[in-house]
């Protein structure tokens, strides 16, 4: 194996409001197209039940800590204790998977998601499980759209939103924003410096959670954090497809029709008061993937205590009591039992 990928340092300090990242093992892994990507595996806590690794991908402007908070909301650290091995990978372009030069989309689903997946199963997994939140669902969607038969046994994707077309405002706010998009990097990174003062009030916040269901310290800590920069290649190409309601490459192919091909079951979960992907537009995935697809809808309408809207789905109060449950028991029906 070493001669596949280089075992990763963290060098982070620690602080005030600093999350530790501390899986079993740590590693940086180089993708064919000459960036690299991140990859901390945990293995199971106990006894190991289940064949298949799981990888955990992170959303857009975020980072490895989207998967792996801390021991109480990490998604990563409660499949683990559940009996999986998981990876809790860090696309290429932030923290600990390095810089890069500009990038698209295209990039982080065709080579990233490749890479991560050779990885894995590279220390003897026939195949794998995949969870990601928001652009962690959708780049796996665009892996499929190219590659149908890669070795995913199952997914759980998380507030992704396989449509723009019903999301109030979006189009609005994609405009307004648009000098941002002639970037090369758009610089998500100096939020951190509110992180202290919190959630600013405005449209970025109310599209990204559901504050009330989020703690005031987990938010700050998720904004000292987290916020990762985004290239201006993967921005300009989500905002051609909330303006167009289209996901396609760069080259104008389309990632929707070849979906058909995909025959993995699939578990999407929306939130009930998501204002990014509303169940409306994560249920869209339905139309156009090959395999058995399950939808939960997470609010006080469907069986939940709280309603859920964007980054809650995986950090709110009660998500590692309601959601996590849902992803470890899909995962665990689709698993290999050892």
């Amino acid at each position: 194996m070493a001669d596949l990928f280089s075992r990763a340092v963290n060098r982070e300090g620690e602080g005030l409001l600093t999350l530790p990242f501390k899986p079993d093992e740590l590693y940086r892994v180089p993708t064919d197209d000459g960036a690299a990507v991140a990859l901390g595996r945990y293995h199971p806590r106990g006894e190991r039940r289940f064949a298949e690794p799981v990888i955990l991908c992170h959303g857009l402007g975020v980072n490895r800590f989207h998967m792996d908070f801390d021991e109480r909301y990490s998604l990563a650290r409660y499949l683990a204790r559940a009996g999986f091995e998981t990876w809790v990978m860090e696309l290429r372009g932030r923290g600990l998977a390095g810089p890069c030069g500009e990038f698209s989309f295209d990039d982080l689903a065709e080579h990233d998601v490749r890479c991560a997946v050779r990885t894995v199963l590279s220390t003897g997994a026939k195949e794998v499980l995949w969870v990601g939140h928001s652009k962690g669902g959708l780049t796996l969607y665009g892996h499929l759209a190219r590659n149908p038969q890669v070795p995913v046994r199952a997914a759980v994707a998380i507030g992704s939103p396989f449509t723009f077309a019903v999301q109030p405002g979006l189009k609005h706010f994609i405009q307004r924003i648009e000098p941002l998009l002639r970037l090369k990097s758009i610089p998500m990174r100096r939020i951190t410096g509110i992180a202290l003062f919190g959630a600013p009030p405005g449209p970025l916040t109310r599209y990204m959670m559901l504050a009330d269901n989020m703690h005031p310290d987990v938010v700050r800590r998720c904004l000292a954090n987290m916020p990762s920069d985004i290239s201006g290649g993967v921005a300009r190409q989500f905002a051609q497809w909330i303006t167009t309601d289209s996901f396609c490459m760069a080259d104008g192919t389309c990632y929707r029709k070849p979906l058909a091909g995909a025959k993995l079951p699939v578990m999407l979960i929306a939130g009930s008061k998501d204002l990014l992907a509303p169940p409306l537009a994560v249920a869209r995935a339905q139309e156009h993937l090959g395999g058995p697809v399950k939808l939960v809808v997470a609010g006080r309408g469907h069986g939940f205590a709280e309603d859920y809207g964007h980054a809650d789905l995986v950090l709110g109060r009660r998500a590692p009591d309601e959601i996590f449950p849902l992803v470890e028991a899909f995962l665990s029906t689709h698993a290999t039992r050892v």
